[in-house]
Order: structure tokens, then sequence, then C-alpha cells
């Protein structure tokens, strides 16, 4: 069953709930990559994007359409064809950067799929795609960090 169809059978609190969880999972994973990257810079990075997913988070709960009145950035498709690592003890700051920014664009194509669901009411559609842009703006982000730590020409 596709996530569209899974979403069509769901009720609002269900739908809340798994954007929550989604949201925690990146917490977690952000949490982990912080925890063990080997630079500051790196550590600090990790720490914003936590520090982000957890206004996700709370934003869920409150439906603050206010947190995303921007515009979603390019998308530079950077890290879309590299190869998904596996989430491991003692992953390099490139592993921690391409597994981010894939588990980030999951994300938005979930927040985007649930803005299309929601086509019929402005302020859940408005919410959701705002969702998705946030999550487009932390994939943009990583993907930049990864250009600039691992595709500069020398």
């Amino acid at each position: 069953m596709s996530l569209k169809e899974q979403i069509s059978e769901m009720d609002m609190d269900s739908i809340v709930e798994m954007c929550i969880h989604q949201e925690q999972q990146a917490i977690d994973l952000y949490t982990l990559a912080r925890d063990q990257a080997k630079d500051e810079a790196s550590r600090q990075k990790f720490q914003e994007l936590v520090d982000m997913e957890t206004v996700h988070k709370v934003s869920l709960r409150n439906f603050e359409l206010e947190n995303y009145l921007e515009l979603p950035p390019a998308n530079l498709k950077v890290t879309d064809y590299l190869m998904e690592p596996t989430l491991k003890d003692n992953m390099t700051t490139q592993e921690i950067l391409i597994l981010a920014a894939k588990r980030e664009d999951k994300t938005a194509r979930m927040y985007q799929d649930l803005a299309d669901h929601f086509a019929f009411d402005k302020e859940l559609n408005t919410f959701f795609q705002m969702m998705a842009d946030e999550e487009l703006r932390h994939k943009h982000d990583l993907e930049t960090e990864y250009e600039n730590q691992f595709l500069q020409e020398g």
C-alpha cells in the first residue's frame, strides 16, 4: 500500500502522530550524527538540525503555520544519485550528510503527499506544503555542506 493510500485511510490524529514520529526519527539521527561528528563545525550543523526538527514537532502539535512562511530552496540534487549509507556506529561525516539529505528528501515527499491529499482544505494543504518546503531547505543545507566539504576542486 502506498503512502497516499495509507493517508486516505487515516484520521487527522494518526496523520499528525505519523509526522511527529518522522520528525523524532530525524532528531534521533541528527543527535547520533552530532555525537559521532569528528569536528566542531559538523557537530554544530547537526545540533542546528536537531533544533529545527524539534521546532517541527512542536509546530505539528500546534499547527503553527506562521513558522513556515518562506519560499522553498532550489533542489541541488547533489545526493540524489548517491547510494544511501546504512546507519551504523562511527559513520564518516560524508556518510552522515548523505544519509541525512536522503532522509530529508523522503520526509519532504511524505509532507508533499499529505499536502496533495488535503488539497480540498486550504489550511492543511498550506501547512503540509510548508512542512515539505522546510524539509527541502534542510536537504539544501545538507547538500551545500556536502559540496563544501567533499566536492570542492582542489
